[in-house]
This record gives C-alpha cells, sequence and structure tokens, in this order.
C-alpha cells in the first residue's frame, strides 16, 4: 500500500493558521524538539494523530478516507444482529420472571405441605 502523506497536510493547516512548532507542541502537551521531531517523520501514530485533529479542531480521519478507493462500510447487518440480541434477551428476562415464579409457588407448596 502507498504511504498515505498526511504530514504535508498537517504544515499546510499549521501555515494557514499561523501556527508555530512551539505553539503545536505546548497545544499538545509536547517539548518543542519532540513536536519538531514529528513534524520531520514521515509517519504518524493514530494517537498523535487523533490529538492532532483535536488541536487543529479538523478532522485528519475523514480526509484520509477520501482517498481510499473503498465505499462506506454496512452497518444494517450489524445493526440487525443487534436488535436480534435485543430481542432475545427480552424474551430472556421475560422467562426468568416467569421461572422466579414458579419457585416461589413451588416454595410455597412445600411450605404448605411442611406445616400439614
Amino acid at each position: 500500500m502507498e504511504r498515505i502523506a498526511i504530514m504535508p497536510r498537517i504544515k499546510s493547516i499549521m501555515k494557514e493558521r499561523k501556527i508555530s512548532v512551539a505553539e503545536l507542541a505546548r497545544g499538545l502537551n509536547m517539548h518543542p524538539a519532540s513536536a519538531a521531531g514529528m513534524m520531520k517523520r514521515e509517519t504518524l501514530q493514530v494517537q498523535k494523530l487523533a490529538e492532532l485533529s483535536v488541536f487543529f479542531q479538523y478532522n485528519f480521519f475523514r480526509e484520509i478516507a477520501a482517498t481510499l478507493p473503498f465505499s462506506e462500510p454496512d452497518f444494517s447487518a450489524d445493526n440487525r444482529e443487534v436488535l436480534d440480541l435485543q430481542d432475545r434477551i427480552k424474551a430472556l428476562e421475560e422467562e426468568v420472571k416467569g421461572l422466579e415464579l414458579e419457585v416461589g409457588i413451588l416454595r410455597q407448596t412445600i411450605r404448605d405441605l411442611a406445616g400439614r
């Protein structure tokens, strides 16, 4: 897979907004030398990109996703599965209530028989 060149975009936004590496370092709670080193690298950790997204109030992940040749994922199957599980949970909860009632009746019957 071809490398995703996100660093040029980050540098471009910094230039547009007139944000220095020192300001970036302060915003990310980093040492200025670490921020300068980060800006020289070709790649970034996902967590750092998330922090940059928050700092700049810009969704770098959406920009990256737009460059990928894939369609949006279909979560409808997952949603159906979740709904099916929720229905199953409700049915099991009702079954538990019925069994608890039955246990109560059986306990009372045993007490009644033991009292004779």
